[in-house]
């Protein structure tokens, strides 16, 4: 289920490029040895660093403004309504223990998520298999707000987890 995690949290505030880049640069120097962990079990993550790109992309051609920026494994995007977190290791590393990254992703995930928001308010969907393909598409043309991505998965994809263990039978988790 899911060849990758997509994470998605309400957009409280503005960001600017370089606010951004501090925010992750925060959370790498603070989950170094997590990042560091994945890196060397994780399935995709190699040359962990620190360093992100991050880029402000105009509205043209009828598309939308956004930011977007990629660093070790992972990617954010942020939309007009709502956050964006992408990671490249596969979803059921949050749930299945023999990877031995589960703790270590769902924290560097949470951390990441955390720098951006004051709620508790959290998505996290397998992505790759269209699990999350629809509501990416509602963030980035539809302006969708999170309410909306929430009421939307729950339709295509069913009740949502409440915790990594049951992961194993949904593919997606919520808290609000």
């Amino acid at each position: 289920m899911g060849t990758h995690i997509d994470c998605i949290i309400p957009k409280e505030k503005e960001y600017s490029v370089e606010e951004i880049k501090q925010k992750l640069k925060s959370v790498f120097d603070r989950l170094k040895s997590e990042f560091l962990h994945l890196e060397e079990y994780g399935t995709f993550t190699e040359n962990v660093n620190g360093n992100w790109w991050i880029n402000y992309i105009p509205s043209e051609n009828g598309n939308p403004e956004y930011i977007t920026g990629e660093g070790d494994s992972f990617n954010i995007d942020i939309y007009k309504k709502v956050i964006h977190i992408g990671c490249i290791e596969r979803f059921s590393s949050l749930y299945l223990n023999d990877k031995n990254v589960s703790a270590e992703l769902f924290k560097i995930i949470t951390e990441i998520s955390k720098e951006f928001r004051t709620s508790d308010k959290i998505l996290i969907g397998a992505g790759g298999f269209g699990e999350t393909d629809h509501i990416m598409d509602m963030a980035f043309n539809e302006s969708a707000d999170f309410e909306q991505i929430c009421g939307e998965m729950t339709e295509l994809n069913g009740i949502p987890a409440s915790d990594l263990s049951e992961l194993k039978d949904r593919s997606w988790y919520l808290k609000k």
